[in-house]
């Protein structure tokens, strides 16, 4: 027994280093016929993201897709809403979720939890310490206003976390409707890197964060980090040349590179590039917006087949 070694414990060095914005097109779920197949799909981009730890996704919106349909959502508003139930909490969902929305999720409703989400990754029954809350608005201000001024108490000390009553903040005043991390011990909001360590996506959000792109402008320029991307890597769903070097490796930029994956047709790109070309001066096509692509090992044009790849491919670049 005396040989025996005893092991160290190796600390994991954070993945946080590199922040990685998933651009996937609605042209996602084109071959979907019904709600259901649409859901699976953007359940499999949201299990993905989750695993692979993505900071944020962007659906960009085709604008080539006849839009003369009865639908009462659009396509691009289904998958954000989809993508944003996948990470919410149950307890929080009917809270989140107007009425109006919840026809639309019905099927996602019955799918497991993500089990790679930082919120639930140790706790079954949502048990625990750490727990995502919603703020909300205060029945009694704490600060007495003057009557007759008309104006709206936007702070609250008052947190929505699925129990009877609504948590009270120790000492704290935050903005109405902002989703927080809790720690129900000190009643304090907490950063979600003290709540859950190094799975927790974007530094000041949850699991990962999402928006529309309704434009090749907003696609690049309405991000949610104020520094912007660091690096654009287009991951090709076809085989046409782009004019875009391939990709061989990974250089670290700063200390936190925010790198951006499009996984789109190229004619998907090329279109909305025309559409918004008048906002980019001298700028000869959308190849000029990446700094590398990076095909996958298996030629597919199927986005969810794609992503997968796509980031296991990217995680052994550094």
């Amino acid at each position: 027994m005396s040989s025996m070694k005893k092991f160290k414990k190796v600390e994991k060095p954070l993945s946080q280093t590199r922040h990685y914005s998933l651009c996937i097109p609605t042209t996602l779920v084109s071959d979907c016929r019904n709600l259901s197949q649409i859901t699976h799909k953007v359940y499999q981009v949201a299990k993905f993201a989750s695993l692979f730890n993505v900071s944020e996704v962007v659906i960009l919106e085709d604008n080539s897709q006849a839009s003369g349909t009865k639908k009462k959502i659009s396509t691009a508003k289904l998958i954000l809403a989809l993508l944003q139930y996948f990470v919410t909490p149950p307890y929080l969902r009917n809270t989140v979720f107007k009425e109006n929305f919840r026809p639309y999720l019905a099927v996602a409703s019955k799918l497991p939890r993500l089990s790679t989400l930082p919120f639930t990754r140790y706790q079954k029954q949502d048990h625990g310490r750490y727990r995502e809350g919603l703020t909300v608005k205060m029945q009694k201000p704490t600060l007495t206003r003057k009557r007759g001024t008309g104006k709206e108490f936007k702070q609250t000390k008052y947190i929505n976390i699925g129990k009877a009553e609504a948590l009270a903040l120790q000492s704290q005043l935050v903005p109405i409707n902002a989703r927080v991390t809790i720690d129900t011990v000190t009643k304090k909001i907490v950063s979600p890197q003290e709540a859950y360590g190094d799975f927790t996506g974007m530094d000041s959000q949850y699991g990962y964060h999402t928006r529309i792109a309704s434009s090749f402008t907003d696609l690049f320029m309405k991000g949610p980090l104020k520094e912007g991307y660091t690096q654009s890597i287009y991951v090709p769903l076809t085989t046409k040349d782009t004019r875009i070097p391939a990709l061989s490796s990974l250089p670290a930029i700063g200390t936190s590179p925010n790198i951006l994956l499009v996984l789109s047709a190229w004619e998907t790109l090329l279109l909305a590039f025309e559409l918004n070309k008048d906002q980019f001066v001298e700028c000869q096509g959308p190849h000029e917006f990446f700094d590398a692509q990076l095909p996958c090992p298996v030629a597919t044009s199927d986005v969810t087949d794609t992503i997968p790849m796509a980031l296991t491919t990217l995680s052994t670049l550094f």
